[in-house]
């Protein structure tokens, strides 16, 4: 989930800010062979993770097998590569201290390529999630495809292959992404001198930075910069503050608008470019609301004592294809 800012008065027109509100993105490909329907998910969480003991620097990544049926099918073995089909630049050695699930294995030295055997599937669903550290910054793009056969009756093969899904570990000297995992929940923050991407969450894995925008949005002209947040769907409301140092002249925080980005890096803004609405009080509360399109309200914006602004927000995690800072 994203946002963009624009501002609300046509003369000044070309105004947006995008929080990037990345959460627990869960991509889907299906694939339909002879009588059973199966699908691949692939999710790294979180998106953006930073190098160093500081920040927690274990990340997760989670492989699912989907198999809808009704048929059961064999010899299910999937594969995580890159796009190229070729393994992670992620060293083996980023895999050790961790107890891989069963039928998973991790070879190669310099990179890795991950496979699970996971045998017969009867109708169901099968996770393996497997957890690694950032040793190193890298951005990469993860695929997971599985291969399988039908049952004995009609012994079809077929292979399903998820879409991709973008990963980045950071230097923990790089303020601008940040991403972590822990125990409890806290408070991410990343900036660069032009905007500040803040995000307060119940628990973790989560991460938070600032990216800039080269493309059109189907909303006004953009600040140039978007900030993105990435937390666990089903964790609660996160609290999220987006500070504009040096706002475009005649921005003010009467026409400040965000917009909500869901498949960032594609910048086409949640329904039809329409701004993110106010949070509602529902019995004493406030939250989203109710029935609405956005996964995100805004509470206030306000003026910054040396100037600018900051925008806050409530936003709560979502499974989409969206995702802040890989590349």
């Amino acid at each position: 989930m994203k946002f963009v800012a624009s501002s609300r008065v046509r003369l000044f027109g070309a105004l947006l800010l995008a929080v990037t509100l990345v959460v627990a993105a869960a991509l889907t490909a299906t694939s339909r062979a002879g009588s059973v329907r199966t699908s691949v998910v692939i999710t790294f969480s979180p998106h953006v993770l930073t190098v160093g003991q500081q920040v927690g620097q274990q990340g997760f990544l989670s492989i699912k097998f989907v198999n809808a049926g009704p048929s059961t099918v064999n010899h299910v073995f999937e594969r995580v590569t890159d796009t190229s089909g070729n393994p992670l630049p992620l060293p083996k050695s980023a895999f050790d201290g961790f107890t891989l699930p069963t039928g998973c294995l991790v070879t190669g030295t310099n990179t890795s390529l991950i496979t699970c055997d996971l045998g017969q599937v009867a109708q169901g669903t099968v996770r393996k999630v497997i957890s690694f550290s950032a040793s190193a910054p890298t951005a990469f793009t993860a695929r997971v495809s599985a291969s399988f056969d039908e049952g004995k009756q009609s012994g079809l093969t077929d292979t399903v292959v998820d879409d991709d899904f973008p990963f980045s570990i950071v230097s923990s000297t790089d303020q601008t992404r940040r991403g972590q995992c822990g125990p409890n929940g806290s408070t991410l923050m990343a900036l660069d001198s032009l905007q500040q991407t803040s995000i307060t969450y119940p628990c973790t894995p989560a991460s938070a930075g600032v990216d800039s925008i080269n493309q059109p949005l189907n909303v006004t002209h953009p600040f140039g910069e978007i900030s993105f947040v990435d937390f666990l769907d089903g964790a609660g409301l996160a609290t999220v503050k987006v500070y504009f140092f040096s706002p475009p002249k005649g921005i003010t925080k009467k026409n400040l608008a965000l917009y909500e980005l869901p498949s960032y890096p594609l910048l086409t803004a949640t329904d039809g470019g329409a701004a993110v609405p106010p949070c509602v009080t529902v019995n004493g509360i406030l939250q989203i609301p109710p029935g609405s399109d956005f996964v995100s309200c805004v509470v206030s914006v306000d003026t910054l004592s040396g100037g600018g602004l900051v925008a806050t927000l409530l936003a709560r995690g979502v499974n989409d294809n969206g995702y802040g800072g890989a590349g």
